[in-house]
């Protein structure tokens, strides 16, 4: 039997996620600091190290947590966003909530020569599944899913 980093073998953890009803949810709130963003990708890393998704779910994290700070109320003073990492035998999914007050996320096609606008569509490219649901005066909450089958992505916040 193999171990995590931490000696606790992969095995066993699944079997927890197995034995909890609905899986298991975690969450971590973040102030809205780039560099909180690393911060963020390490609690996904940590919570998904014997995960075949680990390190897609911890760049989509990066990316989600990056584009709350950039572009939302998340990155203003007292800012703030929340990752939450869902782990079901099923599925995992991700998901950044945002402040609100800023850009609606959508999956837009990047400018072949422009410098941003790839964020989205690599998180649609790393994940099964991928859609937000919030509001500009509430915040939004952008996810990803990964189970190893695709299915189309939301392009639009609904």
């Amino acid at each position: 039997m193999t171990t995590t980093h931490d000696g606790v073998a992969p095995e066993l953890i699944e079997a927890m996620v197995r034995l909890r009803p609905g899986g298991m949810t975690w969450r971590r709130t973040f102030p809205g600091r780039p560099s909180q963003v690393p911060e963020a990708r390490r609690f996904v890393r940590f919570l998904l190290v014997d995960s075949p998704f680990g390190q897609d779910a911890e760049q989509v994290v990066a990316e989600l947590a990056a584009n709350a700070v950039r572009h939302t109320a998340s990155g203003r003073p007292y800012g703030t966003f929340v990752v939450e990492v869902v782990r079901k035998p099923e599925f995992t999914r991700v998901t950044v909530y945002d402040s609100g007050q800023g850009a609606v996320p959508a999956l837009l096609h990047p400018a072949l020569l422009g410098e941003g606008g790839r964020g989205l569509p690599l998180v649609v490219a790393l994940a099964s599944r991928v859609g937000c649901h919030g509001t500009q005066s509430h915040g939004h909450a952008v996810w990803a899913q990964f189970s190893g089958e695709k299915h189309p992505a939301s392009p639009e916040c609904s």
